[in-house]
């Protein structure tokens, strides 16, 4: 039997920040417009998406009370960073939980209960795909309720403008679990509407790190419209792509404030968003070459 290599090149141009209201589609098509093709794979941050589209949170709004204290620290700075310390060894993610304020936390654990419930309550950082991340003030952002839809009506605005069939995913950089003996399943920390990968919150978060001999991390697809090439395929471009769109001012958002040298959340405005240059989405041409 013959064997085949996919290979992917990805071709990434510099954006300015998606601020609430962008037209993104439009945006796309200007950078891209002359270098798509048919059957290009358009791979775009869902963060980003979210919050050209406002789908964003405000977490001042919410009211933290004592017990919240006190359960996001049993599972964040007791439960979480003794598996951290003692199984995982993931020392950053330790660090990250001790220096961010335990009412941050709390406030997060909040409305990560209120939207994913208790499956992603017990996930450390960025619970139900909520991110606070390149985003000012205390905003968040949170996981696009259609993204499968979002990235149908991309792929036909795209031909609409260019005439050109290309496939849309949309990813965030919140960890998926590929057991090594399964091809068609995936376990996800946060939502997914991608065909094959399973939700289990910080479920899969706990086996993926407990057990990493077992299984392979990605990061997350989390919608998709285009022609099914199978999800090995999918995570594949996913993992590829990922490093060329990057974490705009950081990973997380204790790394933004170093990035931009502020001392607190109340420091950082919208204007600060655009000191750096943004990669919200790049194109991988992705072609498939016979080895034997």
């Amino acid at each position: 039997m013959p064997r085949y290599r996919l290979s992917v090149k990805v071709l990434r141009k510099k954006f300015g920040y998606w601020y609430p209201g962008t037209d993104f589609r439009e945006d796309i098509v200007r950078k891209y417009g002359r270098h798509i093709d048919n059957g290009d794979f358009l791979v775009i941050s869902e963060k980003a998406i979210s919050t050209a589209l406002g789908h964003i949170y405000d977490e001042s709004r919410i009211d933290v009370d004592h017990l919240s204290e006190l359960m996001a620290l049993a599972v964040d700075r007791v439960l979480w960073a003794r598996l951290l310390k003692f199984v995982f060894k993931k020392r950053e993610t330790i660090e990250l939980l001790r220096n961010t304020p335990i009412q941050a936390l709390a406030v997060h654990k909040k409305l990560a209960l209120r939207i994913g419930g208790i499956k992603h309550f017990i996930k450390p950082l960025s619970e139900a795909g909520i991110d606070a991340s390149n985003l000012p003030y205390k905003y968040v952002s949170l996981p696009l309720p259609s993204a499968n839809s979002i990235a149908r009506s991309t792929r036909l605005y795209i031909f609409k403008r260019l005439g050109k069939l290309v496939n849309v995913l949309i990813i965030d950089s919140d960890k998926t679990f590929r057991p090594r003996s399964l091809k068609n399943v995936a376990f996800a920390t946060r939502p997914s509407e991608v065909r094959g990968v399973v939700d289990l919150g910080g479920i899969a978060y706990l086996m993926g790190r407990a057990m990493p001999s077992l299984f392979t991390a990605f990061p997350t697809p989390v919608g998709y419209s285009g022609v099914w090439v199978g999800l090995p395929t999918i995570l594949r471009i996913a993992k590829t792509c990922e490093r060329y769109i990057g974490f705009g001012l950081g990973r997380n958002a204790l790394e933004m404030l170093e990035t931009l040298n502020k001392e607190s959340f109340s420091e950082v405005g919208w204007c600060d968003m655009d000191r750096v240059y943004h990669y919200p989405a790049v194109v991988a041409k992705v072609r498939v070459a016979s080895i034997s």
